[in-house]
């Protein structure tokens, strides 16, 4: 009962308008009296809700010397506030647009917590209408449905990865740079661009810590690390050679260049 309550009142009931209703559903016609009687509460309150349900058009009132109410069917009411709402949106995305600024202000913003930036993520890659770049040692199957459905839309998705990860769809493009299956995990590397105009970076080690931004030139940046990452494998793997290292603060203290070079060691020694 609690629940229904709680459920009717994320649509608009009140508290009261809720119980008041749920009662007429269960018992039938009734007067404002005798609904007041069955849920316990006053009469001023009950009559106040029924006021409230017969001006939105979820109660009838019948005719004769007493008044009583009857519930309108759920299907009838739901109906009706979908036809609303659906409607509202419409009017409000349509009003609120024209209330935005012509270009969107630059933004830079620091985001924390796996569940956010996961959910971001998400979010971005269902914004997608061109191309996807991503690297990443996550696991796809974490925006399968995300991904597939960009596809299924026309978006290109590219990804690498240092190993072999697999892809949710068949037409992702994944480019790895050591041939055998990622193995480390929980994964911490995730840097993905939308469209060329959205970049989320973010590291998911001791804490899960990133940015978010359409800065242009940090955009710009990441889409060039990721090209870049895929050139050199490319390189590397016709070539036969082994990576360039000049012995940088970068290489000596960067987690992620730390995980390239171990990686390389493990694929010499098999």
């Amino acid at each position: 009962m609690s629940d229904l309550v709680t459920k009717l009142m994320d649509f608009g009931f009140t508290k009261t308008d809720s119980l008041v209703y749920i009662n007429l559903l269960k018992n039938g016609r009734a007067s404002g009296y005798k609904i007041a009687k069955e849920i316990s509460l006053s009469r001023s309150s009950v009559y106040s809700s029924i006021d409230n349900l017969y001006n939105n058009g979820y109660i009838f009132l019948s005719d004769g010397d007493t008044k009583e109410y009857e519930a309108k069917s759920p299907d009838l009411i739901f109906s009706q506030i979908e036809k609303n709402t659906i409607e509202n949106i419409g009017i409000l995305k349509k009003e609120l647009a024209k209330m935005m600024l012509p270009e969107e202000k630059e933004f830079v913003y620091n985001v924390s917590g796996y569940e956010n930036v996961v959910q971001r993520a998400r979010e971005l890659i269902d914004q997608a209408k061109l191309e996807i770049y991503l690297n990443t040692d996550f696991h796809l199957s974490l925006f399968s449905k995300e991904l597939s459905d960009a596809i299924e839309r026309g978006v290109r998705v590219i990804c690498f990865s240092f190993n072999r990860i697999e892809k949710p769809h068949p037409d992702i493009e994944v480019y790895s740079r050591f041939d055998i299956d990622e193995q480390s995990y929980p994964s911490h590397r995730f840097m993905l661009v939308v469209d060329m105009k959205l970049a989320l970076i973010f590291s998911h080690r001791e804490e899960t810590k990133g940015l978010y931004t359409n800065n242009h030139l940090m955009v710009k940046m990441t889409a060039e690390h990721i090209h870049n990452d895929i050139y050199l494998t490319e390189y590397q793997r016709e070539a036969s050679r082994n990576p360039v290292r000049i012995n940088t603060i970068h290489e000596q203290g960067n987690s992620m260049t730390i995980d390239e070079i171990l990686k390389s060691k493990e694929e010499n020694s098999c």
